[in-house]
């Protein structure tokens, strides 16, 4: 099967890339590169480099003529969203319209559209049914997407996930929390905890994420699915946990930021009733082999040509 992975460079599309192509699909890249990196795919595939906010998205996907799309392309920091709502608007909505809009000239037979937990605001467990409350633009532009794909006409799923973790999590961007904390750490540096370190989270290793994703794609189901470990963790426990391979950080508490919110944790059990999903990792083991690969990570074989498209 052909499968468009938009965002296919970056953290979650690289390993998603990999695993449709270790079960012998062809998956195409389309990402605009400003997360993505062309060391995490390997060489040999159609890499189309844009921007999804570009009008000229949707003439490109048509001409790609995917079977099927997992659209993972997206403005994520929150901070961002709140800072520039307008190029938040542009990414997370318009450029998802672009996408379906590409995906239902070509006749594609799937699209999975990865979204968020933060769509339901602050959560101690929400399930799909709970109301959205998006707390921040990114949140609220995010459930707007979903609204589309919901009504494009497309045989869609829509995965809102929890805070994903895990190899090619990129430390030098806001939003992984995780590759941030471990980085600081094994370098010796101090840890910035924005609020008081009691707010919560569902953390879920990359690998799970990419399962589900993949579960999602191979049905004809349409419908809403949360992706997440159902447990909530703080980030002061966190930074324990981490603490106990690096040595004991020395945390800084700021304010919290704008936008940000207390407690996110979410239900996954339609995934498990409807797909037999289950996560493989806890927090503690996801940890162990997220650490392990990046010590022992090798350089990654490099595309073999350039994007053949200019952004």
């Amino acid at each position: 099967m052909r499968v468009l992975v938009t965002g296919g460079a970056g953290f979650i599309g690289s390993h998603v890339v990999e695993t449709l192509l270790a079960r012998g699909d062809t998956p195409i890249v389309l990402d605009d590169f400003s997360r993505g990196r062309l060391e995490y795919l390997p060489r040999g595939l159609d890499i189309v480099a844009i921007d999804i906010a570009n009008p000229l998205t949707a003439s490109l996907v048509r001409a790609l003529r995917p079977e099927a799309v997992i659209h993972l392309a997206a403005q994520v920091s929150v901070a961002r969203s709140v800072e520039d709502p307008v190029r938040n608007w542009l990414v997370n909505v318009n450029g998802t319209v672009h996408v379906v809009l590409g995906a239902l000239a070509c006749g594609a037979r799937r699209f999975v559209f990865a979204s968020t937990a933060g769509v339901y605001g602050e959560t101690a467990g929400a399930d799909e049914d709970s109301a959205p409350h998006p707390a921040n633009p990114y949140s609220a532009h995010k459930y707007l997407a979903e609204c589309y794909v919901e009504q494009s006409g497309l045989s869609y799923a829509i995965a809102r996930l929890a805070n994903v973790y895990g190899p090619r999590q990129r430390a030098d961007l806001e939003g992984g929390v995780i590759a941030i904390f471990a980085s600081r750490l094994q370098h010796g540096l101090p840890v910035t905890v924005f609020g008081t370190g009691e707010q919560r989270r569902d953390f879920i290793y990359v690998s799970d994420v990419v399962a589900a994703l993949l579960r999602l794609l191979d049905s004809d189901r349409c419908g809403v699915w949360n992706v997440g470990s159902g447990r909530a963790t703080s980030i002061n426990e966190l930074l324990d946990l981490l603490e106990a391979h690096f040595g004991q950080a020395h945390r800084r508490y700021e304010p919290a930021r704008p936008g940000d919110v207390r407690i996110s944790c979410l239900r996954p059990d339609r995934m498990r009733r409807d797909f037999q999903w289950e996560p493989r990792y806890d927090l503690a083991s996801g940890l162990s082999e997220f650490l392990i690969e990046q010590q022992y990570a090798k350089t990654r074989i490099p595309a073999s040509a350039a994007p053949h498209y200019a952004r």
